[in-house]
């Protein structure tokens, strides 16, 4: 009998051994790092960003971090088309006691339109968010490729809305003109990127590719004492280069725009914010985010995640609606149709190339009036070439613009309208979904 017990507690202590040892290796598979070769690749990247890589940086970088809170912008645009028609005051007072990220928060005051199409396209939303939160600093490099190939395109230029500048370390940045009225440009990101147009429709179609219908007066949304107000003609907020990104208005600002040295910022190295108060992604939320992005990439090397806004659901589900029906889809401004042969053949060849100095022109802005072009129709999307950068002459700050008056503006859609008496304004009426 003791002969039995004796084997019975060994082969016990051999279970339990082996039992420990199974899950210590399940815990070290469990823990061991994402590779970056798991992560959306830079042409993923690339296609990513490219419907938002032309955004003036301000309004970039309140859009890339708010994308890390996706369910937060579905609320927001619920909240606003349920507020539909609401006093400005008492619509921004709901915004501001549901206590959300302030990048959501801003953009649902001051850019109603850029919210709901975020939220419209939320599987895209996502997936943006992901990226910032797992690989911010290829996020950041992929909207100055992108910048770059629309350089090259001759479609990035310096005008009366906003100023073209390309650094000493070859950075592009983008501000507004008038540093209190902010544009949302209009593109196509399958024609913007493309280098060679000359071939399909000329010249024509190159000094239009990027429209501004629609803009927010800050001054007429918030107090001169609200850093938000100052916020937007900030020049090096973007994290160029590794640089921090400033989110946060509560910034020391100088008379070019940038942010002086030294100054203090925010309250230190707290939840998203580094010490020099540039922001950076939640170490546990960046491991989510990595983990995810590796589990959505198939055998055969290709991101499940939904890189381009066309691939989002609801896209999917219109364009299906659409050609079951026979009637376009009104959502977007082609109606759905695909785009011909001969102007997808204007995609560049591999391999990118140099910044074009000639493609930059400096279109001095009008020192009486900011003109705001009329919106261009726009096309599905295709996948760009990467294009190297290379430096180029500073495009020159216009010396004076006058605001446009808040008062005297269309507003571009049902919810802009709740905030035109406080600076939104369209040059064309956006269509809202159905």
């Amino acid at each position: 009998m003791c002969k039995f017990f004796g084997i019975l507690s060994a082969f016990l202590m051999v279970l339990s051994s082996t039992a420990v040892a199974q899950t210590s290796d399940a815990a070290d598979v469990e823990d061991a790092p994402v590779t970056e070769g798991a992560l959306l690749t830079q042409a993923e990247l690339e296609n990513l960003v490219a419907p938002v890589a032309l955004y003036p940086d301000t309004l970039l970088i309140q859009i890339l971090v708010a994308s890390t809170n996706p369910m937060e912008v579905i609320k927001s645009d619920r909240l606003l088309a349920v507020n539909e028609g609401e006093d400005p005051e008492t619509l921004q007072a709901a915004i501001e006691a549901e206590e959300w990220d302030e990048s959501v928060e801003v953009l649902s005051i001051a850019f109603p339109e850029v919210v709901e199409d975020m939220a419209l396209h939320i599987e895209w939303t996502e997936t943006m968010g992901d990226a910032m939160l797992a690989q911010t600093d290829d996020v950041m490099a992929a909207v100055q490729t992108m910048r770059g190939q629309a350089i090259n395109s001759g479609a990035l230029v310096s005008g009366e809305e906003q100023i073209v500048e390309v650094t000493a370390e070859e950075d592009v940045i983008i501000q507004p003109a008038d540093p209190e009225v902010v544009y949302v440009p209009q593109y196509d990101s399958d024609v913007v990127y493309v280098q060679d147009n000359s071939n399909v429709v000329g010249d024509a179609l190159t000094t239009g590719l990027i429209a501004f219908g629609t803009f927010t007066v800050m001054d007429a949304i918030f107090d001169n004492d609200d850093d938000w107000n100052d916020y937007w003609g900030c020049r090096n907020c973007g994290g160029w280069g590794g640089g921090p990104i400033y989110r946060s208005p509560d910034i020391d600002i100088d008379v070019d725009g940038n942010v002086n040295i030294g100054n203090t910022i925010g309250s230190g190295n707290i939840g998203d914010r580094r010490p020099d108060g540039g922001w950076k992604p939640n170490d546990n939320r960046s491991k989510e985010a990595r983990d995810k992005i590796a589990s959505k990439r198939d055998g055969d090397g290709k991101s499940k995640l939904p890189v381009k806004k066309s691939d989002s659901k609801s896209d999917a589900l219109r364009s299906k609606l659409s050609g079951a029906s026979g009637a376009p889809d009104i959502s977007r401004p082609d109606g759905g149709l695909a785009k011909s042969d001969a102007l997808r053949k204007t995609k560049a060849s591999a391999g990118g190339g140099k910044l074009n100095r000639d493609a930059v022109k400096t279109n001095r802005p009008n020192a009486s009036k900011a003109v705001k072009p009329s919106a261009k129709a726009k096309v599905p999307n295709v996948k760009k070439p990467a294009a190297k950068k290379a430096p180029i002459k500073k495009a020159s700050k216009p010396q004076s613009i006058k605001k446009p008056k808040a008062t005297s503006k269309k507003s571009s859609g049902n919810k802009a309208r709740k905030a035109s008496s406080r600076g939104k304004a369209s040059g064309k009426q956006m269509k809202r979904r159905g």
